[in-house]
């Protein structure tokens, strides 16, 4: 299987998953069927769908690790830190991590 853009920009791994549209409910929501064992559901708001879906229909669902963004938010609550402690002059305060 060829690797995915993402892969190659360092997302890092992913796991795509099948799902089925069992029904779409009152208040925007759609209740999907997940996994080959169909024993999980999840409630998704209709605006994250496709176009166009209605039940029945199936999806391919991909969770993929975005270590960019993780190390870009880590830089980011680091700074606030730094700034925090240069505004308080608290020292000895411990260390946080995402």
């Amino acid at each position: 299987m060829a690797e995915s853009e993402d892969q190659r920009k360092g997302a890092g791994a992913s796991r795509q998953i099948r799902a089925e549209i069992d029904r779409i409910e009152d208040g925007g929501m759609a209740v999907l069927v997940v996994g080959d064992d169909r024993q999980t559901q999840m409630d998704v708001p209709l605006s994250l769908l496709p176009e166009g879906a209605s039940d029945g229909d199936h999806l391919r669902i991909t969770f993929a690790l975005d270590k960019e963004s993780r190390a870009s938010a880590a830089a980011r609550v680091k700074s606030l830190q730094d700034k925090l402690a240069q505004q308080g002059g608290a020292q000895d305060q411990k260390d946080f991590k995402l």
